[in-house]
């Protein structure tokens, strides 16, 4: 939460706290990095092909979305959607365009 990001994102660790679909989506992303051997450390998003970290970006947001699903918190899910598409969908310059089929399948 505290490392590089090409994107400019940031997110501080009491925001993460105090929101459990925060908190699911960091430890889902962290996970999968983790799964596929890599070292977490603050350049681990600006060093990694692009595509490994949207992936676990996706599998992180796709988690996310489920467990509001789950816990039927439409609410969250449409604002997240929304945010998604602006910010990923629409915004983003460094969405790998192999990527960009998956990442639509969200919305």
């Amino acid at each position: 939460m505290t490392g590089e990001t090409f994107s400019g994102d940031t997110i501080n660790l009491k925001e993460v706290l105090e929101n459990e679909y925060l908190l699911i989506h960091e430890l889902v992303e962290i996970n999968e990095l983790k799964k596929s051997g890599i070292r977490i450390n603050r350049r681990v998003i600006v060093d990694l092909p692009k595509t490994i970290v949207y992936d676990a970006h996706l599998t992180a947001i796709e988690t996310e979305l489920d467990y509001a699903l789950y816990k039927k918190d439409y609410l969250w899910i449409k604002v997240r959607l929304r945010q998604y598409k602006e910010s990923v969908l629409d915004n983003d310059p460094n969405l790998p365009s192999g990527i960009k089929p998956r990442a639509e399948k969200n919305v």
